[in-house]
């Protein structure tokens, strides 16, 4: 199962600038070519060209849009919606001047230091429509790295504690795996297990705090992450490091999923609300319940030499998941992770579009009625994430991450300068607006 944004072993460590390229030309004749095609379909238009559609008509239910990434369509009567792959988002490369019946769409289900714009109200309340991990989103793609019930519900891989053991002193196998090659994370998560490695044994497989190598049939990262004999390593120990990258509400990727999947016990550091998601009450073990890193350690010590303790954070494997949340957000989402063909279901992307697609006709016809037009605001809560902060010795976030305070306070500034000159009808270029951005920062004006 392929999993988008997987850094088990990649480092995807994000370089701010690498997003921040020239905008795409415009050619003049071209674009009066396109603005005066004949288009019978409201048009959305990828303004970052994510799904590399040229140009065609799309049946979403009883209704059609045309989608397309080309930009000569910008300024076309029909042209309704413009999206935008939030990794890709660039403050100086918008459609402008935003024209009134001009709405803004926006999916963004990457981790929160990929563009951290969007942690702020300022850039959010631009969009009208919304596709995040977050619940609160339009059209929310929280289980994004979940196939279904029955996958997560699986017993293929799982061993009991008893198992375990054996083969841990077989192999010479620590109780708690941690595979990481995207160090230094907004998450401080190598902070955390450098300082649990103080009271546990922890193999640690990727360049984060190496200590021991994958076999080498697994060492390629787009082959060896989802090899079976992966899942099977994994399924041997007993504690799995479960811990994002970026902290946010519903960010919660392959990292909790895939231990939970093959029966280890997740260690969690991520979303404050992950308990909402979790197949049952007794399933995971999150980092944040526990006064001390120490405190956690000897809890883990504990099951570790106690095999029925250990195996009841399993027994929904035996009787089923519990969570009538994580249930119901797997049974209602229209889309599908892999299988699309014996299930009717469609991928997220596409979900997002036709979504988009049927609100846009359901204020044409509300206007062809007479009613009042439907409004779509997104808010904050769509995406907004926390500042990044680091563990302190006792394993609470109280420290500053100096490492990406920066890139999170740049943003905070270069969003509040953006919306300035958007709402003033200022110019909106990489010089203009960094130019405010620094005004901002050096008279300390967040408010």
């Amino acid at each position: 199962m392929l999993f988008a944004g997987e850094d088990i072993y990649i480092d995807d460590t994000y370089n701010y600038q690498s997003h921040h390229e020239d905008p795409d030309a415009i050619n003049p004749d071209e674009e009066k070519k396109k603005s005066g095609e004949k288009i019978t379909e409201p048009l959305i238009l990828w303004w970052t060209p994510f799904t590399g559609e040229r140009g065609r008509y799309k049946q979403c239910g009883n209704v059609k849009c045309f989608f397309t990434v080309n930009r000569h369509y910008m300024n076309n009567p029909q042209t309704k919606v413009f999206m935008f792959y939030g990794t890709d988002f660039k403050y100086f490369d918008l459609p402008l001047p935003r024209k009134p019946h001009h709405e803004w769409a926006l999916l963004h289900e990457e981790s929160p230091k990929n563009n951290y714009l969007f942690s702020f109200e300022e850039v959010m309340t631009l969009f009208n429509h919304t596709s995040t991990f977050r619940r609160e989103s339009d059209y929310p793609i929280t289980t994004q790295y979940v196939d279904s019930a029955a996958w997560l519900f699986s017993s293929h891989y799982l061993l009991s504690a008893k198992e375990k053991t054996i083969q841990s002193k077989a192999e010479g196998l620590a109780p708690m795996i941690y595979a990481h090659s995207d160090c230094g994370t907004p998450s401080d998560r190598d902070g955390y297990i450098h300082k649990l490695m103080k009271y546990i044994n922890i193999d640690s497989y990727g360049s984060c705090e190496h200590n021991k190598n994958l076999p080498d049939h697994l060492r390629d990262p787009l082959k060896g992450m989802f090899h079976e004999d992966f899942f099977k390593l994994i399924a041997k120990y007993k504690f799995a490091a479960a811990m994002e990258n970026g902290i946010c509400n519903d960010y919660v990727t392959e990292k909790l999923w895939r231990p939970l999947f093959v029966g280890t016990i997740p260690i969690v550091i991520g979303s404050p609300r992950i308990k909402d998601l979790l197949p049952s009450n007794k399933s995971a073990i999150i980092v944040d319940d526990f006064d001390s890193i120490e405190e956690l350690a000897n809890y883990l010590k504990f099951l570790d030499e106690n095999d029925e303790e250990y195996d009841k954070y399993f027994e929904w494997k035996r009787t089923g998941i519990t969570n009538k949340l994580l249930l119901s957000l797997l049974k209602d989402r229209e889309w599908s992770i892999n299988d699309y063909v014996s299930n009717n279901a469609i991928n997220f992307i596409d979900g997002f579009e036709c979504f988009v697609c049927k609100r846009i006709h359901e204020n044409i016809q509300r206007e062809k009625e007479g009613k009042k037009k439907l409004k779509f605001q997104a808010t904050i809560d769509h995406y907004g994430c926390p500042a990044p902060a680091k563990f302190d010795d006792k394993g609470k976030r109280t420290l500053y991450n100096d490492d990406w305070d920066y890139e999170y306070n740049h943003s905070k500034y270069y969003a509040k300068a953006l919306r300035h000159h958007l709402d003033s009808n200022k110019t909106v270029d990489r010089g203009s607006v960094a130019s405010t951005a620094n005004r901002f920062r050096a008279a300390g004006d967040l408010r």
